[in-house]
């Protein structure tokens, strides 16, 4: 997403509770660097997030995927992000790259089995970040908990543009009583209530399906 807020955060630390470090396992470029790894629970079922910071071109990280998965692999890439989806050998691999300040990028990596994960692709009936006011005119997708620290994420979609998703969800948010921070401008928004944090985020993509990012977490998780 332009906004990087996952990048932010992990920049910031926030996503601590597991094994925390920049080293190379030997399965992966040596170009890449293994920043994060933690289990993590998707949708309903259990996984291994793992994430990797690279400083190799957004092409060159495709090829290294396709190196990888071969055929299994499906890689969707825009200007500066891009998704990917790989099932082999029993397990379904997921992939998120978004940009760093810096230049370089953060890989996101989600691994699960094919029986935790269920159907691939299926979404989710209802909206299960329950401790955020969903927008209404929009359709639950993924959703990750960090059972770890409590951190959960929601990613859902809408025909609405960016900026009307954001803005709608920011008068939400403020009616359930959080209250928005200062610093509040450009592609995501932060709020804080009590011992709570949120950010918030809209960013419309190429097919023309704007995508919502709702993120909950305990404040001053580290």
């Amino acid at each position: 997403m332009r906004q990087r807020l996952l990048a932010w955060l992990l920049t910031c630390g926030t996503l601590a509770s597991a094994d925390v470090f920049l080293r190379q396992p030997a399965n992966i470029p040596a170009s890449w660097a293994r920043a994060y790894h933690t289990p993590l629970r998707l949708q309903n079922g259990k996984g291994e997030l793992e994430v990797f910071r690279s400083y190799d071109a957004l092409d060159l990280i495709g090829t290294s995927l396709e190196n990888r998965h071969g055929d299994q692999l499906v890689w969707v890439a825009g200007e500066i992000t891009a998704w990917a989806i790989a099932i082999q050998d029993g397990w379904i691999t997921r992939y998120l790259v978004q940009p760093l300040p810096d230049g370089g990028f953060w890989i996101l990596s989600f691994r699960q089995s094919l029986r935790e994960a269920g159907k691939p692709g299926e979404a989710p009936s209802k909206h299960q970040l329950k401790d955020l006011p969903a927008l209404p005119q929009s359709t639950p997708g993924h959703y990750s908990l960090n059972e770890d620290n409590q951190m959960a994420v929601e990613i859902s979609e809408t025909f609405l543009s960016p900026e009307t998703a954001l803005q709608t969800m920011a008068q939400l948010i403020e009616a359930d009583g959080w209250s928005p921070s200062p610093i509040n401008t450009g592609g995501f928004q932060v709020f804080i209530r009590g011992e709570k944090v949120a950010f918030i985020g809209a960013e419309r993509g190429k097919d023309g399906i704007t995508r919502i990012l709702r993120l909950h977490k305990p404040l001053g998780v580290k």
